[in-house]
């Protein structure tokens, strides 16, 4: 098993030392020492969870609120600094999540179904 863990850690040092974490890293600082595109951030993001708490909920979003969003979204995108935060958070969780997804599927992290179940 613990063979597994170091195996584990190198996996870290190589996300830690990928060109997706290091343009992340870059593009964050980039963003930090701008107040008002911190908070620009952190006001779609709040957008993007009160409406994905919504969806969670059951309610259909309205045309209004998807235009909001997409509104916010393109102001953000003017803003060069921010554009690169946002698309390389976007590369670096992605890459992170296919890892989760190789990993899982490696040791078949599925509930299969139960005899007579369909």
């Amino acid at each position: 098993m613990q063979e597994v863990y170091e195996k584990a850690h190198h996996l870290a040092r190589a996300i830690e030392e990928s060109d997706e974490n290091r343009r992340y890293l870059a593009a964050r600082a980039a963003v930090m020492g701008d107040d008002a595109a911190v908070e620009m951030i952190q006001d779609f993001r709040h957008k993007q969870l009160e409406y994905h708490a919504r969806q969670l909920g059951g309610e259909n979003l309205k045309d209004e609120d998807r235009e909001a969003l997409a509104r916010l979204r393109e102001t953000l995108e003017m803003h060069p600094e921010v554009r690169e935060f946002l698309d390389s958070e976007v590369r670096l969780v992605q890459m992170i999540t296919d890892v989760q997804s190789i990993l899982a599927d490696s040791v078949s992290l599925e509930l299969e179904e139960s005899p007579g179940e369909e």
